[in-house]
């Protein structure tokens, strides 16, 4: 397995120096997932409000995270390609990929902010069409010397588009799903991996349709070994189990309060149904507290003994091959989010590697076993 990390900050700064300041944080934090073992490090799109308001241009952040590292991949989780001018992602996300040296990982998806996509002029019921239209112009920029296309939203005749990505034909694609068994389908058959939200799912939900796209995968003809399944976790490995949960608790709860600000800003405005889905996840999780989200494998929240039994569990129910942890947690410090982060690499990640053979069983309730005391820091799994 690979592990990454997740950035979607869940807080606006109260001045220009401090959202100076927060960059600075997060890029340096980057950079020492680099120093200390991680794959990757993934970066969330939103816009106009507290919940990932941040990050409005990931290109331009995973620039400057391009000039500051040299191996970990740079993600997008997720580019929202309804909101955007297909020409100019393309654009810009091949500039990224030439200064990152080729290690942009291309994370797409429909957006499920209904605010967001309102504020920028698209209908709700066209995100779906608008969102599989710029994905097509996306990858014939790349891919065609001279693209043409006609379509229901844009035309383009004999042009040429550039710079091209140095990845080959281009960076991998990346579709995140979440409620509609078309689209894990859909991914499936374009050969896409697959980018999984489980803080919105109970495994036993999550899993048929997991199947459902590695199906539909092997059925339009890719090679089912090269499947790749990224799992987005809240993370947070304490020193034991209960410093643990004093710590990582408030981040998840403020992250939950903050996702029902954001969501609660169009009230009156109906559903079109592709949004229903959503909409029935959004209203179950507003139900659950901080202990169910732990006992339901929503989170990784643990010691690092938990960590290791629950991502082994996750790992076979899921067929994950990726997971990437927000360690940066609202409330914490940087201080604490480093050290989370070695602790997973030290005494949780290697284990769940070394143990790839070994069947894993569903967690109790509390869906964790006892601490395990690890050894000495690992190499890089």
């Amino acid at each position: 397995m690979r592990w990454g990390l997740f950035y979607l900050p869940t807080s606006l700064p109260d001045t220009p120096q401090q959202g100076a300041d927060r960059y600075r944080t997060i890029i340096e934090q980057v950079r020492y997932a680099e120093e200390i073992g991680f794959d990757s490090a993934w970066l969330a799109e939103h816009h106009f409000q507290a919940f990932g308001g941040m990050f409005p241009s990931t290109p331009l952040i995973g620039a400057a995270i391009a000039q500051r590292t040299k191996t970990i991949r740079i993600g997008t989780a997720v580019v929202l390609l309804p909101y955007h001018n297909p020409i100019r992602i393309a654009e810009d996300y091949a500039t990224l990929d030439l200064l990152s040296h080729g290690r942009l990982e291309f994370g797409v998806g429909h957006g499920f902010v209904k605010w967001e996509a309102l504020k920028f002029g698209i209908p709700l019921e066209e995100l779906r069409e608008r969102f599989r239209e710029n994905l097509e112009v996306v990858l014939k920029a790349w891919t065609q010397p001279t693209m043409n296309h006609k379509g229901r939203f844009y035309e383009y005749n004999d042009l040429a588009v550039w710079p091209r990505p140095l990845q080959q034909p281009h960076p991998t694609v990346w579709m995140a799903a979440t409620a509609s068994i078309e689209s894990f389908e859909f991914s499936g058959q374009q050969g896409y991996h697959m980018m999984l939200i489980p803080f919105l799912h109970d495994v036993e939900d999550l899993r048929p349709k997991v199947e459902a796209y590695l199906a539909a995968r092997q059925a339009a003809g890719h090679d089912p070994s090269t499947a790749r399944i990224l799992a987005v976790y809240h993370l947070y490995v304490g020193e034991d189990a209960a410093e643990a949960r004093s710590s990582g608790s408030a981040g998840v709860l403020e992250y939950m309060r903050v996702a029902g600000s954001a969501h609660s800003l169009t009230p009156n405005v109906e559903e079109p149904e592709s949004y229903r889905g959503h909409l029935a996840h959004r209203a179950a999780i507003r139900t659950l507290g901080f202990d169910d989200l732990l006992q339901r494998n929503r989170v990784l929240i643990g010691s690092a003994g938990e960590l290791r039994e629950q991502l082994r569990y996750l790992r076979d129910q899921l067929h994950l091959t990726d997971v990437a942890g927000l360690c940066a947690l609202g409330g914490l410090t940087d201080a604490q989010a480093r050290a989370s982060m070695r602790r997973f690499i030290k005494d949780v990640a290697p284990y769940v590697n070394r143990d790839m053979t070994q069947p894993a069983s569903k967690p109790g309730t509390p869906p964790h076993a006892a601490e395990v005391t690890g050894p000495d820091h690992q190499p890089k799994a």
